[in-house]
């Protein structure tokens, strides 16, 4: 009750005052003095990796990592006139990106200029393009998830509203609304009549739809994503890292999964992480999560993919019988194989540029 409390607070100071810009402040007063020092090399570094800066300075992580690993490192100021400069002076082997999604116009300007750069730019992107295009577009994943023919929710999208209000007459409900971009739950509701779904077809068209994290001009308009509401359905997030993977249960809080920070471990389904390898195999998504709706009836469906999410205080994300670990797929015996450690470290980012060097490499 007291968390329902605080969150309903908190939603309701977001979405009221103008706290957007502070939230940025107090997120790069917390790492300061870790992004002081934008360039470092290491004599034993064989390679120099170029970080993208966050506008939020969430590249600290990537900081943190090379710093311990030893490996040279170069911050380059994507936000800048003179970006393509930096670029093209500095000596890098490779790119790494964590694309701004706090406010559209900054995800806009990753999209683009990683674009260019793919095309246009011979070094090489972690994570590609392609994985981080789809994050934090629930448009994008849903198209791409139907154009690729894999198994996902029934989900539809509208930009009518003639359609969609047509639609409201006839669907079944509950039905669920999600937001395109949003983590957490932030931009999902439950909607369970077509008065409800009516009411968020008129604003959504007109006005605009803005979540509680959003900046106050940044509203979805043009567009309405709905799904199938599933009852009673287990998720589970799987994680892959290079070739290394890790899996637990997000377990279900009130109405929705995400966001609830309720977490179950043990071994992840063995259909859930072949899934998993099968979908990132086949499209080279190696630094991503799947989140993975397990219904009654024994479907297996994918609800996001991402590249990115939220990791409190470096969580380890696969527990075994007690035991931190990661999870590796055998090629010889067919079997999933558990490493017993810790490998979470500055939220998975040590083991992200291992195994980016280790592509790179090979």
């Amino acid at each position: 009750m007291k968390d329902k409390f605080i969150l309903g607070l908190k939603k309701f100071i977001y979405y009221h005052f103008n706290v957007f810009n502070y939230r940025g402040k107090k997120a790069i007063e917390s790492v300061l003095e870790i992004t002081k020092q934008e360039q470092k090399a290491f004599v034993e570094s064989k390679y120099t990796v170029g970080i993208l800066k966050e506008k939020w300075y969430l590249h600290s992580n990537y900081i943190k990592a090379c710093n311990e690993l030893k490996i040279s490192y170069t911050v380059i100021d994507f936000f800048s006139k003179d970006w393509f400069n930096q670029l093209k002076s500095k000596p890098i082997d490779f790119l790494i990106a964590r694309p701004s999604v706090q406010y559209t116009p900054w995800k806009d300007m990753f999209d683009n200029r990683l674009k260019l750069l793919k095309d246009n730019f011979n070094v090489p992107i972690y994570p590609n393009y392609d994985e981080l295009w789809i994050w934090e577009s629930k448009l994008r994943t849903l198209d791409w998830l139907k154009v690729n023919e894999l198994p996902h929710p029934n989900s539809y999208i509208f930009y009518d509203i003639k359609e969609l209000t047509e639609f409201a007459s006839k669907c079944s409900y509950p039905i669920v609304y999600k937001a395109s971009s949003g983590s957490g739950a932030s931009g999902v509701k439950i909607l369970n009549s077509p008065s409800q779904l009516k009411s968020v077809a008129k604003k959504a068209f007109n006005s605009g739809i803005r979540s509680y994290r959003k900046h106050k001009l940044d509203k979805e308009h043009g567009s309405v994503i709905l799904q199938d509401y599933l009852n009673n359905v287990k998720e589970w997030r799987i994680i892959r890292i290079g070739d290394y993977y890790f899996g637990f249960e997000k377990i279900k809080n009130g109405e929705f999964h995400s966001g609830s920070q309720n977490f179950g471990y043990g071994m992840p389904p063995e259909t859930c992480l072949d899934m998993t390898r099968h979908v990132t195999d086949t499209y080279d998504f190696k630094y991503v999560d799947v989140d993975i709706f397990v219904t009654q009836e024994g479907e297996y469906l994918i609800n996001e993919i991402q590249p990115y999410f939220g990791q409190k205080d470096d969580r380890e994300l696969l527990q075994i019988d007690g035991e931190s670990g990661r999870l590796r797929y055998n090629e010889i015996t067919k079997t999933w194989d558990f490493e017993k450690g810790e490998f979470c470290r500055n939220n998975l980012c040590n083991l992200r540029v291992l195994e980016m060097i280790k592509t790179l490499a090979n």
